[in-house]
């Protein structure tokens, strides 16, 4: 990982089975991003309910749920595994 993946955005997102999310980045990368990591953690567990899951937009480039939650684009692009 390279100074640039701190400066993307998240341009698409869509929400996968598994709470998984479909992504691509700014620079051109696409991958899966899997959030079963973060479902046990504060605001996160919320994301456990599936409809709320897919409820997944972005906005100003981050992956944002329907309640607020939202995840940085550079953690995205950092631990999302390439496709």
């Amino acid at each position: 990982m390279s100074f640039l993946d701190y400066l993307c955005e998240v341009t698409e997102v869509k929400p996968l089975d598994g709470y998984k999310l479909r992504v691509t980045c700014s620079d051109g990368a696409s991958g899966i991003f899997d959030m079963t990591k973060y479902l046990d953690q504060g605001a996160f567990q919320a994301l456990r309910n599936p409809s709320l899951f897919r409820s997944v937009r972005l906005v100003a480039g981050a992956p944002t749920w329907s309640n607020g939650i939202d995840i940085a684009p550079e953690r995205i692009r950092s631990d999302m595994k390439v496709a």
